[in-house]
């Protein structure tokens, strides 16, 4: 049997090989790439981290090989190269504000950070307004450590409101206030000072911090290591201590994921030393209560309402969703060495498509078990936020796909690109989706790499397509149009992402002049609501395709429709479904070779791709350079200098 099976492999590749001869004979199919080009590829990949195949998005090197785009944005690209930072005015220290104000950011943040973040104890933070204000309309004398803490929360809790243009100072004020009470002792608080380093890495999702949010949570994480935060030590007789040490290392957990997935870095600790368990899903009152009878954390047994939440619901979920993206990291690693050791390069495709399998039916177990909170009280509760974080995981999973799967001339198999294409869609019009909870919501740095990226991988789906429909054709044009706009909208709030922006703007305006020559203003014409034009682009895509068994009553159309590979296999010979009842004025322009919806050779990666564009190493390293820009600026002096571990 395992004779015949080597036989059967052995005239499999013996097969391939014949036919990729014949490819490379055949002159229409023919690298036309110089030699000097392709050893730029070879020479620029093997020296660039960002750029590894499988670290998600080493395949957009296709949107900026003409020539011709370089040579008229050479400004633009010289701006992007160097290293990101911030352009925003400096904002000078604020005072603390009077007891009332102060009251009402700190229940702010309580009422919306910290139900994603609860690594500090509600009461810690009334008894720190307590001491500040002793009762009174003014500020007593109070140590270092407490100004620093409290100016932290001010600067958090005043995002939203200064943003929805409710309150009058800026969050950096506030931040920057902090700072001056950074005292020798700063990272010799024990607890303390985890928490403290996790504030500023909250912070720092919103605004510029002055360093790298990368290395503050690494930081955080020694300190964790050194505390036996990941051990699971028990506070014997204190069940709420122990319950505070665990939030606040699965917090630290949670932070240092996200950042290291973003960037395809290493995580500070590995999974597998992690000992130390979840944090019971109970309130601090309950745990207080419970303590008189209960010794141990995990002997607490509490019957609990389904749909109810409490101090711990949205963490969990959070928290839950970077052990995917833990997981998703680690996963494509090993792949990626695997791809490499290989001989049987017949067989990666199939590797590729296992481990997306996987993953993809996580992330799907992940979102059929998120409670439906009947009234949500902030973003963090929504439905539309966890289908926006699933959109967001998918991509991840499908670009670092594409990176990996065998391709034919720079073009990956069309059947997995086409699901790229509407997983990229779904994530842009998730976002927009949010974006209509103004109360709610806030742009973040993460928010935007998200819809950044995004819009590149449609602009990829397009330009190496070897056939694409017109239908798929309308939703990626209106799909950039709405990227844009969000990301636009998303500059206003962050100044500093406007180079990023200028850069999205170029290359879309390069790719509709070259697809859609006869729409000249791609700004105008089109319905004010995009949704209006596309109703079911999203909702069904691939829908009519998937098992039925997918779809729940209590999940949204989009969670019901999602792929399940393993059940389905015939993924990969099928397309977009049809989509009907299109009103906008996309129908005005014709798809390049419409007779077969073929895309012309001249746009088709392997005839006029031109590596040089890798010279700009910053350029290139895209995924490097947008995550620094996430994640801070480590080229600035670092706030933590001044400290030894």
């Amino acid at each position: 049997m395992i004779d015949e099976l080597e036989r059967k492999e052995q005239e499999l590749y013996n097969r391939l090989q014949e036919l990729e001869s014949v490819t490379v004979a055949d002159p229409s199919t023919v690298d036309t790439s110089s030699p000097d080009d392709r050893h730029t590829v070879r020479s620029i990949a093997a020296s660039s981290p960002a750029t590894r195949e499988g670290a998600s998005l080493s395949f957009i090197a296709h949107l900026f090989s003409d020539a011709n785009w370089r040579k008229s944005h050479a400004t633009l690209l010289r701006t992007l190269a160097d290293a990101p930072g911030t352009d925003e005015v400096s904002i000078a220290p604020c005072s603390l504000p009077s007891a009332v104000e102060t009251q009402m950011l700190f229940d702010k943040y309580l009422s919306w950070a910290h139900i994603q973040n609860p690594f500090l104890l509600r009461r810690s933070v009334w008894a720190l307004h307590q001491r500040l204000f002793n009762g009174q309309g003014t500020s007593t004398k109070a140590t270092s450590h407490d100004l620093f803490r409290a100016f932290m929360i001010c600067a958090i809790g005043g995002v939203l409101p200064y943003r929805n243009k409710l309150h009058h100072r800026h969050p950096e004020a506030y931040y920057n206030a902090a700072l001056q009470h950074l005292g020798a002792e700063f990272l010799t608080r024990g607890l303390d000072s985890v928490q403290d380093l996790l504030l500023i890495c909250r912070f720092g999702i919103y605004h510029p911090i002055g360093t790298s949010i990368w290395d503050v949570v690494r930081l955080c994480g020694r300190l964790c290591i050194e505390l036996g935060l990941h051990n699971g030590t028990d506070i014997r007789g204190d069940l709420l201590q122990t319950q505070l040490r665990r939030r606040i290392f699965w917090q630290f957990y949670l932070i240092d994921r996200y950042s290291s997935t973003t960037l395809d870095r290493p995580f500070l600790i590995d999974d597998a030393d992690i000992e130390t368990k979840f944090p019971v899903e109970v309130s601090d009152e309950e745990l207080e209560a419970a303590s008189q009878d209960v010794q141990s954390l995990d002997s607490l047994n509490f019957t609990r309402e389904p749909n109810v939440q409490n101090e711990m619901t949205v963490f969990f979920i959070s928290v839950r969703l970077r052990q995917i993206s833990s997981h998703i990291q680690t996963e494509f690693s090993k792949l990626r060495r695997k791809i490499s050791n290989t001989r049987s390069k017949h067989l990666l495709a199939g590797h590729v498509h296992v481990v997306m399998t996987k993953l993809l039916r996580e992330l799907k177990d992940w979102r059929n078990r998120n409670p439906i909170i009947q009234e949500p009280s902030c973003l963090y509760e929504t439905q539309e936020w966890y289908d926006l974080l699933i959109a967001r995981e998918r991509l991840s999973v499908l670009r670092r796909a594409i990176d990996l799967v065998p391709k034919v001339n720079g073009s990956p198999p069309k059947e997995i690109l086409t699901v790229f294409l509407g997983s990229a869609l779904e994530t842009i019009e998730r976002y927009h989706i949010i974006c209509q909870k103004r109360e709610m919501m806030t742009h973040t740095r993460s928010y935007f790499h998200m819809l950044f990226t995004a819009g590149l991988s449609v602009m990829y789906c397009i330009s190496v397509s070897k056939k694409i429909t017109q239908e798929d054709m309308r939703a990626s044009y209106q799909g950039l149009l709405r990227c844009q706009e969000l990301l636009n909208s998303v500059a206003r709030q962050l100044p500093d992402a406007k180079s990023y922006v200028s850069v999205f703007e170029a290359l879309h305006r390069d790719v509709s002049q070259r697809l859609w020559p006869n729409v000249r203003d791609m700004s105008v014409g089109l319905p004010v609501d995009l949704a209006l034009g596309f109703p079911n682009d999203i909702r069904n895509f691939n829908g009519r395709r998937f098992s039925p068994d997918l779809g729940t009553s209590s999940l949204p159309n989009t969670l019901g429709n999602m792929p399940d590979f393993s059940i389905n296999r015939q993924f990969f010979d099928q397309s977009l479904q049809t989509r009907t009842g299109l009103l906008d004025p996309v129908s005005q322009f014709a798809v390049p070779g419409q007779d077969g919806n073929e895309i012309s050779e001249e746009y088709q990666d392997g005839s006029s791709a031109n590596w040089a564009l890798l010279n700009y190493d910053s350029l290139w390293n895209m995924e490097s350079a947008l995550g620094q820009y996430v994640y801070g600026d480590p080229t600035n002096p670092s706030v933590m200098d001044g400290f030894e571990f």
